[in-house]
């Protein structure tokens, strides 16, 4: 059976809904070569969850990713980003991959997000006073960035007079999700605010080093004294921490948003039993996920059901597709908040399993508990932008939202 070609996977218009693509995808076409951007799509549960385990693909892929982005150079700012970029939890395999997680979960464990709810209670009450008097809301630039930015400043506490360019530094690291840099003046940004970003989170370990408190930078640092293969890896890990949590949380809020109020039916039971909303959030995570996909690079000549692959490709698994397969989901593409299932695979599988899972699930609930205590939901825009969505992140770039007095 010959191959379907053209399949758009770059676009806005793919972006605000890429479903019915990825459904093709999957059934038509499982192992996808991708001319574009010469990588491979792949949209099959146990494809993707396989991938993650073959030991012909490595997470290792920080060179390949920026030389392909035109982001090496001998300069020193081009040095300095990938020496920061390469060392990653993000970007290693075991048993390197192994030693930065376990350092990682001493400030993301579940308990320790836990500790953090109310805080996070606190934080959501704050950025909703506007909408509670105003009547509206863009959910995306006046909520869910301050939840997701505030949340973790909170964490690793963040002055607040130092936030503001947080968002900046963490939007132009987005850039290299997203292909955005194109011209070399938008490398040099992006380099520049990585760098910038680093050099912050470096003088903050530096701080707590002489003053540890509770945070989660104090947490990163006790876990890495003692330990001299953990040297130095507590601000590398505080940036990549905030840099990945903040787009996904942002994202995340709004998708659930827009997924409640496309489906009134939905919103309205929710409405009448709050106590459904773990699992409404459950559900947006699988129905609408703010991650489209996880990417891996082959290391050596292999093959995906029969397809060759060769070494240094770029494989893009698209866990949104998966969330749709009818073999995991009865009825895949019905949004439903008392869904038992919730196997999903959003934040991924195996060892590279979303270290920020259990925060990213607070935020969005208690931005969900805040939310619905306004009178009701109306969808102000007729179009959604989704500028700045990406093979991996997807979100809208605004989201105007009404709530008129019942």
């Amino acid at each position: 059976m010959a191959v379907p070609s053209g399949f758009d996977l770059t676009s806005e218009r793919f972006f605000a809904d890429p479903f019915p693509t990825l459904e093709r995808l999957r059934t038509e076409a499982p192992v996808y070569f991708f001319e574009p951007l010469q990588c491979f799509i792949i949209t099959a549960p146990a494809d993707i969850e396989g991938l993650v385990r073959d030991s012909s693909f490595t997470a290792r892929r920080a060179t390949a990713l920026l030389g392909s982005l035109g982001m090496l150079g001998e300069d020193e700012l081009s040095r300095k980003t990938f020496d920061s970029l390469s060392r990653l939890a993000f970007f290693q395999d075991p048993p390197r991959h192994t030693q930065l997680r376990q350092l990682i979960m001493k400030g993301f464990s579940p308990s320790a997000v836990e500790w953090m709810r109310p805080r996070v209670v606190g934080l959501v009450q704050r950025a909703i006073a506007k909408a509670r008097s105003d009547g509206e809301m863009n959910v995306v630039s006046a909520f869910s960035e301050a939840v997701a930015l505030d949340t973790l400043a909170e964490m690793f506490v963040i002055p607040e007079v130092d936030r503001p360019q947080f968002l900046r530094w963490s939007t132009d690291l987005l850039k290299l999700a997203g292909g955005g840099v194109s011209s070399e003046e938008q490398k040099r940004a992006v380099k520049q605010s990585c760098c910038d970003m680093l050099d912050y989170m470096m003088r903050l370990v530096e701080e707590r080093r002489k003053a540890p408190g509770e945070d989660v930078a104090s947490r990163f640092i006790a876990a890495e004294d003692g330990d001299t293969e953990l040297a130095g890896e507590a601000a590398m890990q505080c940036f990549q921490m905030v840099a990945a949590g903040f787009v996904t949380s942002v994202n995340q809020i709004a998708n659930t948003v827009l997924a409640l109020l496309n489906h009134p039916a939905e919103l309205a039971k929710l409405r009448e039993s709050p106590g459904l909303v773990r699992g409404a959030v459950e559900e947006s995570l699988r129905f609408e996920p703010s991650v489209l996909s996880l990417s891996r690079m082959c290391k050596r000549d292999t093959e995906l059901r029969g397809t060759r692959v060769s070494e240094g490709q770029f494989v893009f698994a698209m866990v949104a597709a998966a969330n749709r397969d009818p073999g995991l989901f009865s009825e895949p593409d019905r949004f439903d908040i008392t869904r038992q299932q919730s196997r999903h695979l959003t934040f991924g599988s195996g060892a590279h399993y979303c270290p920020g899972a259990p925060l990213i699930r607070m935020e969005v609930e208690e931005s969900l508990r805040a939310l619905l205590s306004l009178p009701r939901w109306e969808l102000a825009e007729e179009t959604l932008s989704y500028a700045g969505s990406n093979l991996q992140d997807r979100g809208p770039s605004s989201l105007r939202v009404r709530f008129p007095a019942a």
